[in-house]
């Protein structure tokens, strides 16, 4: 493995360790230290709701969805950081592609679910606004870093 090659993986495998800490930090720390509403928009996104009205789904549907799609990027997250720290093995460095290969399938489809109100209808309450551009925010960088994850997969080790 070239030099360039161990150092984007090292990169990874740091921006891979930040996010989780920083998802566990806030996941944490804002419910036990801050009480309600501050902070409000970090701990579940306020316009489930309103997607559910615009697709005609339960708000509690909506939620599982959400659940679901933090389940799944957590689990494929986490195969691509033990598939970059053993890329030397083949079965590691092919379940990384394919962990990175449809991890980029659902992080984009969970940009659409938060935008979907905007995308749909066109409407722009600014707290709605607000929670699904912040939201849509860390998906977009979790799917930098996916792609970026990807792009060492695929290349010859």
């Amino acid at each position: 493995m070239s030099t360039r090659l161990k150092r984007y993986v090292f990169i990874l495998q740091g921006a891979y360790l930040a996010l989780f800490f920083g998802f566990l930090l806030n996941a944490f720390t804002v419910d036990i230290l801050f009480a309600p509403p501050a902070f409000a928009i970090l701990r579940v996104p306020s316009n489930i709701r309103e997607i559910g009205e615009i697709i005609n789904a339960p708000w509690t549907q909506n939620i599982r969805l959400y659940h679901l799609m933090l389940l799944m990027a957590t689990v494929l997250g986490s195969i691509n950081l033990l598939g970059l720290s053993s890329l030397h093995s083949r079965i590691w460095r092919t379940a990384l592609r394919l962990s990175s290969f449809f991890g980029l399938f659902i992080l984009w489809s969970g940009i659409m679910f938060f935008l979907l109100p905007f995308l749909l209808e066109g409407n722009y309450n600014t707290t709605y606004m607000q929670t699904s551009l912040i939201y849509s925010g860390v998906i977009l960088v979790l799917l930098l870093v996916d792609l970026a994850t990807f792009a060492v997969a695929v290349r010859e080790v």
